[in-house]
């Protein structure tokens, strides 16, 4: 059956397309056109009192339409996701999914603006509606009868199940063996320098001639990476990844891979207390814990850890260990193809 799923976010969007595509069977299709906004189905930014992200993420441009196997008039499209080169995205009209309401078994909602809309639609289509809680502190309206899928710390006061957004854990993301001698450091924090937490990661390079540090990301100095293998590859070639997110995250994609690949963390293990990351903070073990050391301290340890090379790949194992104490795609796969049922 087709699966309509919003999309403002790759890589949960990607996480989605193996959940119901690749794992359960579906055909995973997400909203394009101006007309989901004007019918108030899809409302992602209303508070800005425009639709500006309307026109940003509902757009044709750079779609190409394709043979729905409809009636003339009805139109899906199709392009291809920039960060994943070889995944297919396919796109739907709102009048063309709505001439088709037997053949939609799913309404997914992501963000907390559209869940009312999708609800509505879900309820016209005999559909079930969805909404995937991936943002901390996302909002979730328990009277729409969803049927959640929580991968944050939102509490769960109705129909859910937590789960992690499955990613190439295996293959891109794999473990891999720190490179001999790294003294390379990356942050992939999106406006890292912005936050407050830039100042320490800042402050750091005068603490360690020698090494690179280096920030990626929307308005990262660095350069913002578009596909995930080669932020893969960097994070491969790097000794630490430098994650500090005052914020934290809900689920968190970059802080997930750091660990499926086997890289220590830096930063303020504080930011994640309460949330779905926390176990990846292990001071000495999986990460250097800026809450517990000067930097004075947290340089001293870099140093005698990228130069005492089995202390550092035992941290390297160390944490993706952790990531698979509390990861397993394929389990929770089948709990939610049971759930969602």
């Amino acid at each position: 059956m087709r699966v309509l799923i919003d999309r403002h976010h790759h890589a949960l969007f990607y996480s989605l397309q193996r959940l119901f595509g690749d794992r359960l069977g579906h055909i995973v299709y997400t909203p394009v056109g101006h007309e989901w906004w004007d019918e108030g189905v899809w409302r992602f930014g209303e508070g800005y009192g425009d639709d500006r992200l309307a026109r940003q993420f509902l757009a044709l441009d750079g779609w190409t339409e394709r043979d729905f196997g409809q009636q003339p008039g009805y139109r899906t499209f199709r392009t291809v996701d920039g960060h994943h080169p070889e995944r297919e995205i396919l796109g739907v009209e709102l009048g063309a999914l709505r001439a088709t309401p037997s053949e939609w078994g799913y309404v997914v909602a992501t963000v907390q603006d559209n869940q009312r809309g999708f609800a509505k639609l879900a309820r016209e289509l005999g559909a079930k509606f969805v909404l995937q809680v991936g943002n901390t502190n996302q909002s979730v309206d328990w009277g729409l009868d969803p049927l959640a899928l929580v991968s944050s710390e939102v509490p769960i006061r109705g129909k859910g199940i937590v789960y992690h957004q499955e990613f190439d854990a295996e293959g891109l993301f794999g473990y891999a063996d720190p490179p001999a001698a790294s003294l390379t450091i990356r942050s992939f924090v999106n406006c890292f320098g912005s936050t407050p937490c830039a100042r320490p990661f800042e402050q750091m390079r005068q603490c360690l001639p020698g090494f690179t540090l280096a920030s990626h990301g929307i308005d990262g100095p660095d350069g913002n990476i578009e596909t995930v293998a080669d932020i893969a590859a960097l994070m491969r070639g790097s000794a630490f990844g430098w994650h500090d997110k005052v914020q934290g995250d809900g689920f968190g994609h970059v802080i997930h891979a750091w660990a499926a690949i086997g890289r220590p963390l830096i930063g303020h293990a504080a930011h994640y207390r309460g949330l779905m990351a926390e176990p990846l903070w292990q001071d000495g073990v999986t990460c250097i814990d800026l809450d517990k050391h000067t930097l004075g301290e947290a340089a001293e340890m870099i140093v005698d850890i990228t130069r005492d090379a089995s202390r550092h790949r035992a941290m390297c194992e160390a944490i993706r260990a952790t990531f698979d104490e509390l990861v397993d795609f394929d389990a929770e796969a089948a709990r939610i193809a049971e759930f969602l049922a």
